[in-house]
């Protein structure tokens, strides 16, 4: 009987050693599966080596215990887990990686965006054991980096279609200079299409051959024409470019055709006239509200008038004027919000904002002012507190303030008390100025016979024009003098071209013909249209001495009475321009751009 039962005992005991249990988890074998691939594709010397080590490692801890113990490449994943955590391994990967960091390598960018993926994949603790210096290499890799994507999209959507070509190609360029000589040279082949694009704009051959075919429409026109005739040639007009409509010389035979067609008794107005042949709707009344002295005009840029300028009734003394063309960038459901706040008699202050920011107008509006003394002065409020100058005209008792920003603008009665011009042939001019506070003098001497610098002059056409910018100039020579911000603001205006190097030369004494470019380049900006100059007519013995380009600038002074010559019958282009000679000049260019 012990014998039986002792042999039962020994079959009875391996049924509880033997039987196997039933996991949960053993019927999900894809996902061992899945994390023994995940472990396979770890390769250290790919550039997806963080990727898959990071992938398989959360693979891997996202199983149940019984599901890791059936990984059979675990001990891999464990290796290359305990040199990711070896801190002279992380040390060595990421200075090999910056080693290999070379703008003669082909793949330049991508090294160092491989580099800084690996920066990024390391714990706080891993990336502290990076040393100070190539933390800071690549931190200058990649601001470079940043800033050449931001110069290659900013070339690329360069168009010269748009109004404001000339500003965004110059903007363009300018920070393609500043970017490193490694990074400038990954753009070299863009650059250069987009500079013989910008010669091209520019080239008289080209805008002559452009404008020639208006030239030639507007000749085919009479005041017989028919409406849509006249309308075609409009807008063959308007599409060209403003360097190429100041090649259209018979521009004042539209305009004469325009009006004899806007008196007919159908009504037609040019300036009102669609792209459908249909005749626009004037604007509808804009309404505007005051509360005390605060006037408040909601003013929707699709009421606006198209080409002719919208003129808003503010108040009985104050009137705006706004050309279409100063509101670009917009589009119809934008809403201008304009305001005028009389804080006395004499003094206004102006704001133009949209969607509660300020609005910066692409070219000039008027503020007509009424009931002002003849004898006052129209001048801005500077932030220092100071009196600025600022562009006005006068005409009857009306006050016509030029501005594209928001303002307070105040009538002084400024007397001008200078010396040494009594006898001077430009006397008014340079009182005119001087009231103005364009120009001033020095313990009350003006000194006429002085030479003016190109600091000097780009300070008054600055002032003279309300001319500003916020930008700081490359220009070694001219960064943190007192006129760096009058030099970049008419750089940027176009009024000043650019030197290619690294000074500008602005202490530099202004010639004549220097000052009959910058005075052509002023009324360019100022957006007036210029005549073809007929050279045949310049009587200056000298004149064919001038470049083909300067002839341009030096013979359309001349037809516009800015510039005569001298006694024996030259130009004199070389000749330094006096203080005197300079107040006939900016005072006469100022009138033309009706500026003064």
């Amino acid at each position: 009987m012990k014998k039986t039962t002792k042999y039962m005992a020994l079959f009875t005991i391996p049924a509880v050693i033997f039987s196997v249990p039933t996991y949960p988890d053993a019927a999900n074998d894809w996902q061992v599966e899945h994390t023994e691939k995940l472990i396979d594709q770890i390769n250290p010397l790919s550039t997806t080596y963080e990727y898959y080590l990071n992938e398989a490692k959360n693979a891997y801890y996202a199983l149940s215990n019984y599901q890791q113990n059936q990984v059979r490449n675990s001990s891999t994943l464990f290796y290359y887990m305990q040199s990711t955590d070896n801190p002279q391994y992380v040390l060595t990967t990421f200075s090999n990686k910056m080693s290999a960091i070379s703008s003669r390598n082909s793949t330049f960018l991508r090294d160092i965006e491989e580099a800084n993926r690996y920066y990024l994949s390391l714990s706080s603790a891993q990336q502290a054991i990076i040393p100070n210096y190539l933390y800071l290499q690549l931190q200058n890799y990649m601001e470079n980096l940043n800033k050449l994507k931001a110069v290659k999209l900013s070339l690329e959507q360069l168009s010269v279609k748009d109004s404001n070509y000339v500003y965004n190609y110059e903007t363009a360029m300018l920070a393609y200079q500043l970017l490193p000589y490694d990074f400038r040279m990954l753009l070299t082949s863009l650059v250069n299409d987009k500079k013989r694009e910008y010669e091209f704009y520019y080239s008289p051959t080209n805008n002559r051959s452009v404008a020639q075919q208006v030239i030639n429409e507007i000749s085919k026109l009479s005041t017989s024409s028919s409406i849509e005739q006249v309308s075609a040639v409009r807008d063959m007009y308007n599409g060209l470019n403003v360097l190429q409509q100041t090649f259209v010389s018979n521009y004042h035979d539209l305009l004469y055709i325009e009006q004899v067609h806007r008196n007919a008794p159908t009504g037609w107005d040019p300036y009102y006239y669609d792209e459908t042949g249909k005749p626009d709707q004037y604007p509808s009344n804009i309404e505007v509200t005051n509360k005390g002295q605060m006037y408040t005009v909601v003013l929707p840029v699709s009421k606006m008038n198209k080409y002719s300028n919208t003129k808003v009734t503010v108040s009985d003394t104050v009137t705006l004027s706004i050309p279409k063309n100063a509101v670009q960038n917009t589009n119809n459901n934008d809403v201008l919000t304009l305001t005028i706040e009389e804080t006395n008699e004499q003094s206004i202050l102006f704001t133009a904002s949209m969607y509660d920011e300020s609005f910066e107008f692409s070219s000039y509006i008027d503020i007509e002012v009424k009931g002002l003394p003849s004898s006052a002065a129209i001048v801005r409020l500077h932030d220092d507190g100071e009196y600025a100058a600022t562009p006005y005209r006068k005409i009857a008792n009306t006050y016509s303030i030029k501005t594209k920003t928001s303002a307070q603008y105040t009538a002084i009665n400024n007397r001008v008390k200078l010396f040494d011009i009594h006898t001077d042939g430009h006397r008014y001019e340079i009182e005119q100025l001087a009231k103005r506070k364009i120009v001033s003098g020095e313990n009350g001497y003006y000194k006429p016979n002085a030479h003016v610098t190109l600091a000097q002059y780009a300070a008054m056409i600055a002032r003279s024009m309300n001319i500003t910018t916020d930008e700081f100039s490359t220009y070694q020579d001219v960064h943190g003098k007192w006129f760096e911000s009058s030099i970049q603001a008419l750089l940027e205006a176009g009024i000043l071209e650019k030197p290619h190097s690294n000074f500008f030369n602005a202490e530099k004494v202004v010639t004549r013909k220097e000052a009959a470019v910058i005075s052509i380049q002023l009324l360019q900006y100022a957006g007036i249209h210029i005549s073809d100059p007929d050279l045949n007519k310049v009587p200056f013995t000298d004149f064919k001495q001038l470049s083909a380009a300067d002839r341009y600038y030096v013979a359309a002074a001349y037809e516009l009475g800015i510039f005569n010559g001298k006694g024996n019958g030259q130009f004199d282009p070389n000749g330094k321009l006096t203080r005197s000679q300079m107040a006939k000049v900016l005072y006469k260019t100022l009138q033309i751009a009706k500026m003064i």
